[in-house]
Parts: structure tokens; sequence; C-alpha cells
């Protein structure tokens, strides 16, 4: 069959379709009720259906690679974002009087482009998963292995993130921390020895409890040692927030408060009456609760279960077709289920806040396309998967 009688003639994924035009529908309502808030007076709900068209042409260009080519092509997408990093890091805040990379909320981690902002990190979270499934489908352990061998194999994966860890490090925590609960699990899922698995988690879960407690119990020590001080703010508010200051508890305050008004059914769209910082973005989950209330939050939530199931039924059944497309979609999977746990965790005030968006929700070019990017790989792959099923039984 020639490629482009498999362009015209798909195997669609109807269960993928129905989450993106659910997601894009979910999302775009939910904006649009922020928006009223006029904090910066912006056409967000417009730009944000934009965004997602862009996603669906995306998705549609991704057809034409199989996944093959997508392996190959994973390279220069690490590539980009790695220069993409490091341009970010050595702009200038200002070019001229007009704003380029300026220091927003503690981060550097914008590019501020006429008519919309370019946030680099989305963009090498995909890269960093595309590459990494890559590298752990042609050197991943196959077979019974040796302990040096599981070594080396880490080694390398440590010299591939190593440099695109310690820019985003380096410009946001919040972000960092998220692409290393990615790494963990596609690491965990690679086959290594479950002693260095055990090894890894536990020096890693050493150092998060270690430096929180240093945050905690000695807050100008962690200021000394380079942690910014909205970094502690965050966490003290987290730990013990009584005893904060109105101003860096308020957020999460009124985010809960926002979701508590919309009770069961919610207040309507148009009829929001708690006014939310960054409601449009690090905070809309606060915005879906008031406007459909608890019912509006459940089902923005089974949509989540929805997906991360259906990708974690396509990474067992795709393995042993292409081990590249298995392990992207772990690490994509991760992602989602990060990203998920993160944001509606600080919005209900059990997990710090850390400017962590909700995926396919929250308001944002570069979160959204990025996001869009990986979808558009795991569609391919889906795609794929019914056609060598389909294949193997004519």
């Amino acid at each position: 069959m020639s490629q482009k009688k498999n362009i015209t003639n798909p195997f669609y994924q109807g269960d993928l379709i129905f989450v993106y035009i659910v997601f894009f529908i979910i999302s775009v309502v939910a904006v649009y009720a922020a928006q009223q808030f006029n904090q910066y007076n912006e056409p967000f709900a417009m730009k944000q259906s934009l965004y997602y068209l862009l996603g669906a042409f995306i998705i549609i260009v991704f057809l034409y690679f199989d996944l093959e080519q997508l392996e190959k092509l994973s390279f220069y997408f690490y590539l980009l974002g790695i220069l993409m990093l490091i341009v970010l890091k050595f702009s200038p805040a200002y070019i001229g009087s007009y704003r380029f990379a300026p220091v927003i909320n503690g981060a550097k981690s914008w590019f501020m482009l006429p008519g919309f902002t370019l946030q680099p990190s989305e963009f090498m979270k995909i890269g960093l998963i595309m590459y990494l499934a890559s590298f752990m489908s042609k050197n991943g352990p196959v077979g019974k292995r040796t302990l040096k061998e599981d070594c080396i194999f880490l080694l390398k994966i440590a010299g591939i993130i190593i440099v695109p860890f310690g820019l985003i490090l380096e410009q946001d925590t919040g972000t960092a921390g998220i692409v290393a609960f990615v790494i963990l699990v596609m690491v965990f899922l690679s086959g290594v020895n479950w002693k260095l698995i055990s090894l890894i988690f536990g020096t890693g879960l050493t150092v998060i409890v270690l430096i929180l407690f240093v945050i905690i119990k000695f807050p100008d020590v962690a200021g000394a040692l380079g942690v910014e001080q909205y970094q502690i703010n965050r966490v003290m508010t987290w730990v013990n927030p009584s005893e904060q200051n109105a101003d860096d508890k308020m957020q999460v305050e009124r985010a809960q408060l926002a979701i508590g008004s919309g009770k069961v059914f919610g207040n309507g769209v148009s009829d929001l009456q708690v006014y939310v910082p960054e409601a449009q973005t690090d905070f809309i989950f606060a915005v879906i609760g008031e406007s459909f209330g608890f019912v509006g939050c459940t089902f923005v939530v089974i949509m989540f279960f929805f997906l991360i199931y259906r990708l974690v039924v396509l990474i067992d059944r795709i393995h042993p077709f292409s081990r590249f497309a298995s392990f992207f979609c772990a690490g994509f999977t991760a992602l989602i289920v990060i990203h998920t746990f993160q944001n509606i965790g600080m919005n209900i005030g059990i997990m710090p806040v850390t400017g962590v968006p909700l995926l396919l929700v929250s308001y944002g070019g570069s979160s959204v396309v990025a996001t869009l990017i990986g979808f558009a790989v795991v569609y391919n792959s889906s795609c794929q998967l019914t056609k060598y099923q389909s294949y193997m039984f004519k």
C-alpha cells in the first residue's frame, strides 16, 4: 500500500479524536470564563482556539511520517530544544524598551514575541521524551544483562539529559521537577536492573526530602544556598499556610473558595464571583469548579483518566511492533499524569504552587502546541498499530 493511500484512507482513531474535541471544548470554555476578570485584557479564548487548530494541523502533518521517520527526527527535535534554551539563557531581558526575555514570577522562561510568548522548556520536554524513547528503543536492556551494562546504559542517559535538565532547572524549578519525574518513569520502564532503579529512586527521594527539610527548618540557609525567596514562600505556604502572610497564601485560598462556591452544578460561565490570579493558566481548574461545580470538575478528571487509560493500553499493545512508540507513549503518559496531579493538587491546596499548567486545558500557546505535538506522535502510533494488526489478520 502506498504512502499516499495510507494518508487518504487512514485508520481513524475515533476515541483519540473524541479526546481532542472534548479537551478543545473544555479548554476554550474555561479560558473564556476566566478572561472575564480582565486580568490582562486579552482575547485568550480566541487565541486558545487558534492554538488548538494549529495542533490539529500538526496532527495531520505527522500522519505523513511513519514511526521510523519520527524516530530519526527525534534527535533534531532534541537539539532544537537545547538551542532554544541556550538562546533564552543568554538573551537580554529588554531590547531597547521592548521586553524580550524578562524574569516573570521569579523565572526566566519565556520569549516575549509580537502577539505571543514562547516557552522553550515546553517544547524541550517533548523533544527530550522523543530522543530518550529513540535511545532506549535501540540501546535499552533486551534479555539478561550484567549490572555493568545497565550502569553504562544509565550513564549514557545521564549524558543525554544533563544539558537540557540543567538549563531547565536554572530557568524554572517546577518544570525541572516535571522533567525529572518523566525521566524516572521512562528509566523504570526501560528494564534496568531493579537494584539500580531502587538506588535512583531512593537517592532522588532523599534529595527531595533533604531540600524540603532545609527550606522548612532553615529557610535562611536555603536562601544562602541559592533557593529563591518566592520558592521558600511557596513551600512554607504549602506546609503551614496559617503562618504565612496573605500575599503568600492568597492564590490557594482564592482557588479553594472558587471551587467551593461552585457547589454541585456551578454558577455558570458568565457569573463568576471569585477572583483568582492567573485564572486562565495555573488556576484554570478553580474556574471550572466555580463555573460547573463538582460535576464539571469530576467530568474533567474522568476525561484525564480516560486519556491516561488509553495511553497505557497503547503502551502495552504497540511495544512488540515499535519500542520507540511504546517508550514515547510511556513518557507522554508520565507527563500528563504529573501535570494533572500537580496542577489540580495546587488548586485544592494539597500541593505547593509551582506554576505548572493543566495540560490541554490551561491557556498557553507553547503548552498547548507542544502537548499536541506529543499527542500527534501518540495518534500516529495508534494509527500504525491499527494498520499492523489489520495486516496480521489478512
